[in-house]
Parts: structure tokens; C-alpha cells; sequence
């Protein structure tokens, strides 16, 4: 909490617009680069063998309430706390310093991947690959949404379909 009140106040870094609600504009950002996403993750996710799609064997309520608290959860969790991080900050910062806002964006989706090595074993090379070119996507998001809150749309719309409908 203390680098997060210190990098909003302190240091006034632009373009983050830290918050937990959404604006309607950025539900529509997060959820369009969600859809531009789903069909490429789906597809590394299916080649790589990283999951396998299995129907949830409860009631449909049990899972749609499963699946919102596991939105929510991710996005005022998971999906703030590292969209702040990567897009906010260091997206941000890789721009200044390489003049690319493409070089920005491989970069920090690369990281992204990396830091997610050590998910369930390390290293855990197929959900780095996964987590690195959904990378890409949030930092679209990010891009086209201006701000943090559509790239944490896109992150918690992809990782409840995969903990709804994968195992």
C-alpha cells in the first residue's frame, strides 16, 4: 500500500487511473480486448496442454456465482494489483525509456510471463508462455482504455474462464 500511495501521490505518475470501479468505457475496452483474446489463449492453452475444458458438474446458479465472486475477487485483487505494476508503472516507464510503445509492450508482457515461472512448480513454462502473450492483451487494453481499470476487465474476464471452465 505504501508503494502505491507513494507512486499516486508522491511520484504522480500519468495514465493509470488507479481505481476498483470501472468506467462504462472501460467495461467496453476490457471486454472487447477479452473477446480479441479468448480465441488466441484458448488455442495456446489447447496446443500446450496447459488445460483441459471440463463442464462444471454443479447447478448452473453454484457456477454463476462461483464464477462473479471469482471475477470480483480477481479483479480487485489479482488483476489491480498487477495491472498497476506492469501497465501502470512499468509499460509506462519501458515507453520512456526505449521511445516504443511496442518494445514497451513485448517487454512488460515477457516480465509478466516470467513472473508467473513459479505458478503451482517452477518452472512452470507453459503458463509463463500463456501468461506472457496474455500480456499482450491487457496491455492493449491498457493502451486503448487509458488506464488500468480496462486492462483489469480483460485479466479477470480471461483467468475466470479458465478457473470456470478449466482444469
Amino acid at each position: 500500500r505504501a508503494g502505491v500511495v507513494a507512486v499516486l501521490h508522491d511520484r504522480a505518475q500519468r495514465g493509470i487511473h488507479f481505481g476498483f470501479i470501472p468506467s462504462r468505457q472501460e467495461w467496453i475496452t476490457g471486454l472487447k480486448w477479452f473477446v480479441y483474446a479468448l480465441p488466441v489463449v484458448l488455442g495456446l492453452v489447447i496446443a500446450t496442454g496447459f488445460a483441459k475444458f471440463v463442464l462444471p458438474s454443479v447447478p448452473w446458479w453454484t457456477t454463476t456465482a462461483t464464477a462473479a465472486g471469482t471475477f470480483l475477487g480477481i479483479l480487485w485483487v489479482v488483476a489491480l494489483s498487477e495491472e498497476f505494476f506492469f501497465r501502470g508503472l512499468l509499460q509506462q516507464w519501458l515507453a520512456e525509456l526505449t521511445r516504443s510503445r511496442w518494445a514497451a509492450l513485448l517487454i512488460t508482457s515477457a516480465l509478466f510471463g516470467a513472473a508467473h515461472l513459479g505458478f503451482r512448480e517452477f518452472p512452470n513454462w507453459r503458463f509463463a508462455v500463456i501468461a506472457g502473450v496474455t500480456g499482450i492483451f491487457y496491455g492493449l487494453s491498457f493502451e486503448k482504455g487509458n488506464g488500468i481499470r480496462a486492462a483489469m476487465v480483460t485479466h479477470a474476464m480471461l483467468v475466470t474462464v479458465w478457473k470456470t471452465l478449466f482444469r
